[in-house]
């Protein structure tokens, strides 16, 4: 579980460039700042050197255009990871991102970029060594001074569309690299999504102290999600998070008025199977038609309590 905040930056910065994760990269229509005469030997130390640095001083000037009020590196539209990121870890991340949606796991809780979970007014940076270049790969030392302190980063850089590209933040043959990162989280994310297709169908409540809750799960390209979400004949939740971890299925709804500041509505339903099948936890709701609840709550698959003047068919 590691680098949070940059996960939310991210999520950000994606939302904010929507045509960056299907339609190309940055990198697509950026004008390459570094000097690219056909003259200049992109494989030279000083010209790497000099790549670096157009990458680094963008990040220092969005910064610096946060403190002065004009703008927010965290809220940037430009994509820092598709720009300046190889392709190889860049579609990685981006499938990594992307499973970790459905399995509630936290990808960044760290920004490699600024070295830290945010930055300061000392931000800054220094190319201290360039070496080990060959025709597609070179290793830069840099330093970064965040908060007054000086992180030494490790950058192994690949050669490919005409220019470099940062590819690990760290020695490519490190421990606990980034791209071996996100493969594990792939390869477990998709282990999970096996295990999830055991939830698809209709569940529905069990016992008289919680609300009468029926809840139908389908499986899709991007994991579980909800074709019903109601109480029984009362209201409804529309588009709840549906996430499932291996072991803990959360659906969550959360919907703020930021005028009046109060939550209009809200789900959070955490349930785990039990040594009877059933989903069996924790339910908090709120919502304009309904009292709100919070306690426990038993879902069971297949199964509806008929009761009073219930009809057989829930269609009707």
């Amino acid at each position: 579980m590691r680098r949070i905040l940059f996960f939310a930056v991210l999520i950000l910065m994606m939302t904010a460039c929507g045509n960056k994760t299907k339609g190309g990269s940055d990198t697509d229509s950026l004008a390459v700042d570094s000097t690219t005469s056909d003259a200049i030997d992109r494989h030279s130390e000083a010209y790497i050197r000099e790549r670096l640095d157009t990458i680094y001083t963008t990040i220092r000037r969005q910064i610096t255009s946060k403190l002065k009020g004009i703008d927010s590196y965290i809220q940037s539209g430009f994509n820092l990871d598709s720009a300046y990121c190889s392709s190889r870890y860049y579609s990685l991340m981006e499938q990594a991102l992307e499973i970790s949606e459905e399995t509630g796991e936290v990808v960044f809780d760290y920004d490699h970029w600024v070295c830290g979970q945010d930055y300061s007014e000392d931000w800054n940076y220094q190319i201290q060594k360039i070496h080990h270049i060959t025709d597609s790969t070179a290793t830069a030392e840099i330093n970064v001074i965040n908060f007054g302190q000086n992180n030494d980063v490790t950058l192994s850089l690949f050669f490919e569309r005409g220019d470099w590209y940062i590819d690990e933040f760290g020695p490519e043959d490190g421990e606990g690299t980034d791209q071996a990162y996100f493969r594990t989280i792939i390869s477990d994310g998709l282990k999970i999504r096996e295990k999830a297709k055991t939830l698809v169908g209709e569940w529905c409540w069990v016992g008289d102290n919680c609300p009468e809750l029926i809840v139908s799960l389908k499986m899709t390209d991007h994991g579980l999600k909800t074709e019903q979400c109601d109480v029984y004949r009362m209201y409804g939740f529309d588009n709840p998070k549906v996430t499932f971890n291996g072991e803990q299925l959360s659906l969550c709804e959360h919907e703020y008025d930021e005028e009046k500041m109060e939550t209009v509505r809200q789900l959070d339903l955490f349930l785990r199977l039990d040594a009877n099948g059933d989903l069996t936890g924790d339910c908090s709701m709120q919502h304009p038609l309904g009292k709100a609840y919070s306690g426990p709550i038993t879902l069971r698959k297949g199964y509806f309590k008929y009761r009073d003047e219930a009809k057989p068919n829930l269609a009707d």
